[in-house]
């Protein structure tokens, strides 16, 4: 199997929490990093599909560089899983109901969530539980996202014409490959994000917003 980890930065690769985890030795797995980004996360992951597709990569992982990878047996995590979906991620739901606001933990009722993510920084974190894993699931959140290049049509990528660069990439997508019959699901990979999450929502988030809820609400 062929493993590698593709993300986007606004900043030098040396500079993230992603590089940091990554350069311990026992994770050994190729990293593409889109270094000092201006570009919308669709447009990046869609050239990250193209790369990994001609590059005969099996197994390819999209995450945030704010993410502190957790634990020391990633490839086997990453063998396992990808064999049992076709995209799998670390939090979301097994319903979603499309509404304002449109994010997936709101559009969702609380025992159809899953998933276990720890938040903070490497030297002091704590756990949220969403729910029971591994799951199937119906959205998945984008700080982590695993596909099985093999698996996926050519025909599924990213919406492009969002216009929100950095906000909808990855509920759209899940939607997508739920049209197409693509399995999704929720499994247990420990890291650490060390983010707040969405606390102030800006213009271009309730554009994307608007985009979202006029194309999936039927």
């Amino acid at each position: 199997m062929k493993y590698k980890i593709y993300t986007a930065t606004k900043n030098n690769k040396e500079d993230t929490l992603l590089y940091r985890s990554l350069s311990i030795d026992y994770y050994n797995i190729p990293t593409h990093y889109e270094e000092n980004n201006t570009k919308s996360l669709q447009e990046c992951y869609n050239s990250f599909l193209g790369d990994a597709r001609h590059n005969n990569i099996d197994v390819a992982v999209f995450v945030h560089d704010d993410v502190y990878i957790n634990c020391r047996d990633l490839i086997d995590r990453l063998d396992r899983y990808s064999k049992e979906y076709t995209v799998f991620g670390l939090a979301g739901a097994t319903t979603c109901k499309v509404s304002k606001p449109a994010l997936w933990h709101l559009m969702s009722e609380r025992k159809d969530q899953r998933g276990n993510v720890a938040h903070g920084s490497y030297e002091q974190y704590n756990y949220t539980s969403f729910g029971p894993i591994p799951s199937r699931a119906l959205v998945i959140d984008g700080v982590f996202m695993g596909i099985n290049i093999n698996k996926l049509s050519d025909n599924i990528m990213f919406d492009e014409t969002y216009p929100s660069k950095f906000h909808y990439y990855d509920l759209d997508f899940c939607l997508e490959c739920n049209k197409n019959g693509v399995v999704m699901g929720i499994v247990d990979i420990p890291i650490i994000h060390n983010s707040p999450g969405l606390s102030d929502p800006n213009e271009e988030f309730y554009k994307g917003q608007e985009y979202f809820i006029k194309k999936w609400k039927k």
